[in-house]
């Protein structure tokens, strides 16, 4: 049976953005553009019992869209001229009416607040930004974004705009950076922070009031991490974490805000975390998965390598449901809980969560999959550092025969807070099909087991590497059909310092592939997260002490001397998340030493292009993994 290869991206179909309209769903699904492999196009699909489902509009741009009153949704999309177009859209016509035009803001429309009002999102500039300027001034941290490019001077902002008269009012003051907001039933409460030369880590919690126009403060910045507020039964709730034990990556507890003085009530403790971060290499539609009905939070949390659906009624969190994949979108059709979300087979499908806890399938994309090899993950158990039993899995090659001897791949994934299941992963998929065996685990430093297995600060480098070399050994000795002298590692951010550092300390695989990398901490300093990150992962106070020794320590560029493997380093220019320096370090290091090696620069992409950058550049990705793994494997 044939497999999957890099070109297959082509006919995948993601999906997201579930929301719905009464009886009504309505998301977005992406597919490359045949027509412009540095695009994708978009269309809306809506679902309901009676008529199924139904693409009903198509779009070159990102259409972000809010529900109106049925039939009707409002949209915005930007075009490459950063024009937003503003339209309403009836969805049983496909009647179509452009309201407004808005140029470089960004815009992206949230809510419908009435019949004459819009919730809006975007962008608002303290100085002017003319990207063709020979120079640009920096006067603030951060001063770059990953998914941004240059953001000094720049705030994300919340705008109302009124349909009649057509003005756009910002609801915060001009220096003000919102980082998120949750709208209910007429209330709004946002985190986000005032700044003029450094952005706080926490935002503060914030209710604006639409009588008068006021912006509310609730919590102070710099005081917790907020995943999540909820308004149930006339009191407010707040899921957040205070980051005093656990560091920046600390799981957040369920609080009630207190009327009178503001003060965070324990609820329940929760030592997970309030979203999906089971990771895969199919997220090009965003979605969303918390939100509040008929008095209850709905959100998911990712429990070990799968999701769990639960609820929050105030008084104590319950299961609503389990899925073993990575879920995008969360939403209520009526009383049937609905989710986009991957599994082991395909990537995102439509599925409605039935009372007996049976889980229909809506939708039907990408059913070309059917007819070709897509390799299902074999459990295997092993003993980590500490004696604990522990489990990863292995994909088995096409057209596997007994008595032959395959090469195999170690695949490390990113965070170090994320972790693998076994959802549909492409990039995995297609390595099984070219004739290799995939393995992967969640090793310490992993999302799914609580703060305390998932705190690697100050320990990158020693029992994380540790457990992958214990689970290598154990992949080894149950599947003897692995050649142990054609052994590869990929890995991506935290996977990619991974991979830099095992290649300093074992000469046992043939062949690496390093991908958005970190090679030294110093330099990581730069990151847009670099300020709060480095000195909390390292468990260092660079500010107030000496502690560039323990910095140099767990960076892979201090062991280049040991290098004898052969590895690719595939980086984005974009990527500010790991920025290129550490690519190009490690590279020169492995050049100047007569290491075989190779430097891919994907111009214009991020730190997400394996995930959701454009087309031609992920396929690009795909082939040269491949490529250089054949080289030295084959």
């Amino acid at each position: 049976m044939q497999g999957l290869m890099a070109e297959d991206l082509l006919n995948l179909t993601n999906a997201g953005g579930l929301k719905t309209q009464g009886e009504q769903s309505i998301f977005q699904i992406a597919l490359p553009n045949s027509n412009d492999l540095n695009k994708y196009k978009w269309s809306l699909v809506k679902q309901n019992d009676k008529s199924g489902l139904q693409p009903f509009f198509t779009t070159d741009a990102y259409p972000s869209f809010a529900l109106g009153q049925e039939p009707y949704i409002f949209f915005t999309t930007t075009n490459d001229d950063q024009v937003t177009q503003l339209v309403k859209l009836n969805t049983d016509n496909q009647e179509l009416t452009v309201l407004h035009k808005f140029k470089n803001q960004n815009l992206m429309v949230q809510k419908v607040l009435d019949s004459n009002r819009l919730l809006l999102s975007g962008d608002a500039f303290l100085v002017k930004s003319d990207p063709d300027f020979p120079w640009h001034e920096v006067t603030e941290i951060p001063y770059w974004s990953n998914d941004e490019g240059k953001v000094n001077g720049k705030r994300h902002q919340l705008f109302i705009f009124d349909l009649k008269d057509k003005k756009l009012q910002s609801l915060v003051p001009k220096d003000f950076d919102v980082s998120n907001f949750w709208y209910q039933d007429n209330r709004l409460f946002l985190t986000g922070a005032q700044y003029s030369d450094c952005r706080p880590f926490q935002g503060g919690l914030y209710k604006y009031d639409f009588a008068d126009k006021n912006l509310q403060e609730l919590l102070k910045p710099n005081n917790w991490s907020i995943a999540a507020v909820a308004v149930l039964n006339n009191e407010l709730y707040v899921v957040a974490s205070g980051n005093k034990k656990y560091g920046i990556e600390e799981n957040p507890n369920f609080y009630r805000l207190t009327k009178d003085n503001n003060e965070m009530q324990l609820v329940q403790e929760w030592d997970h975390n309030l979203y999906n971060i089971v990771t895969h290499d199919m997220e090009v539609v965003p979605g969303n998965t918390t939100f509040v009905h008929e008095n209850k939070l709905y959100f998911v949390s990712t429990v070990a390598a799968h999701n769990e659906i639960y609820s929050f009624d105030g008084k104590q969190v319950e299961l609503v449901g389990k899925w073993d994949g990575a879920i995008a979108s969360l939403a209520f059709q009526g009383e049937k809980l609905q989710f986009i979300a991957n599994s082991p087979k395909s990537p995102q499908q439509l599925y409605q969560l039935e009372k007996d806890g049976k889980v229909k399938q809506l939708s039907h994309f990408n059913e070309f999959l059917k007819d070709r090899y897509v390799a299902e993950p074999q459990k295997i158990n092993y003993k980590d550092h500490n004696g604990n039993n522990r489990y990863g899995w292995v994909l088995y090659p096409n057209n596997y025969e007994k008595g032959k001897h395959y090469p195999a791949i170690l695949e490390i994934h990113g965070g170090p807070r994320a972790t693998y299941g076994t959802g549909f992963f492409h990039e995995m998929q297609m390595l099984a099909n070219a004739g290799y065996f995939v393995f992967f685990t969640n090793i310490f430093g992993s999302e799914g087991w609580g703060d305390e297995y998932g705190d690697l600060r100050g320990k990158y480098g020693t029992i994380d590497y540790d457990d992958l070399m214990l689970f290598t050994d154990e992949i080894l000795k149950q599947i003897p059909a692995i050649d142990e002298k054609r052994l590869g590692v990929a890995g991506g951010s935290y996977g990619g310092f991974m991979t830099n550092w095992i290649i300093g300390h074992t000469h046992r695989f043939s062949a690496a592939v390093s991908m958005r990398s970190i090679a030294s901490w110093t330099a990581m300093f730069i990151s847009d997260i670099g300020p709060e990150f480095v000195d909390d992962q390292m468990a260092t106070d660079t500010l107030h002490s000496d502690d560039i020794d323990k910095l140099w320590f767990h960076s892979p560029l201090r062991y280049v001397n040991n290098v004898t493997t052969p590895t690719l380093f595939l980086h984005s220019d974009h990527d500010y998340r790991c920025p290129i320096p550490d690519a190009y370090q490690m590279f020169q290091a492995l050049k100047l030493r007569g290491v075989p090696t190779k430097l891919v620069v994907f111009h214009g992409s991020n730190h997400d292009l394996s995930r959701n950058g454009t087309p031609n550049r992920r396929i690009k990705r795909l082939e040269e993994t491949l490529q250089w793994f054949d080289k030295y494997l084959k």
